[in-house]
């Protein structure tokens, strides 16, 4: 029977499924969508204005985003960061417009809270290398199992936070009428 204690108790932390976010070719979490629009001739200008149209949408205060805009090569970099929790996650968005498509990117996920700043990490920690990192602070495993389960939290809702951005900008630039050009 003391055998099939730590077992069941090693068991049941590893029952918390580790959440996988995608990544680059480098291995950093990377949100990637590459959208061709219904109105392939549309310039890559247009593309850039209406991408900074939905921008002003997204964040209608000038302080809730740093904006730059590169005219000479239609690229938009935004700076922001929205709230999970207790959570405030940053990120950097880039918006590369080319003829009739564009590209956005997610990248520069960092977490904050309570003065302690991390890069997302492509998998959300598993119990084991939550007791490796609490270095045996915590020793009671259901503490280790809790914090697992909300770091696994935390990536779940990250994720669709991220996925909705896309999401959204991919609706709002599908949606703009053709313009005509004469």
């Amino acid at each position: 029977m003391k055998i099939l204690l730590p077992i069941f108790i090693l068991l049941s932390l590893t029952v918390v499924a580790q959440v996988k976010l995608p990544t680059n070719e480098t291995g950093q979490v990377q949100y990637q969508e590459l959208v061709r629009l219904p109105d392939a001739t549309r310039p890559a200008r247009q593309i850039s204005s209406e991408a900074r149209l939905w921008l002003q949408q997204q964040f209608p205060n000038e302080s809730d985003a740093e904006q730059q805009f590169d005219q000479e090569n239609n690229i938009l970099f935004v700076k922001s960061a929205f709230r999970i929790s207790e959570q405030l996650i940053r990120y950097t968005l880039t918006i590369e417009s080319k003829f009739g498509r564009y590209r956005a990117t997610i990248t520069d996920l960092i977490t904050e809270s309570k003065g302690l700043s991390l890069p997302v990490r492509p998998t959300s920690p598993t119990a084991e290398e939550m007791s490796r990192a609490s270095d045996k602070a915590a020793k009671s495993a259901e503490v280790v199992k809790q914090a697992v389960t909300q770091q696994a939290d935390l990536y779940r809702q990250l994720d669709k936070e991220c996925r909705a951005m896309l999401a959204s900008l991919n609706e709002y630039m599908k949606s703009r009428p053709a313009r005509k050009t004469e």
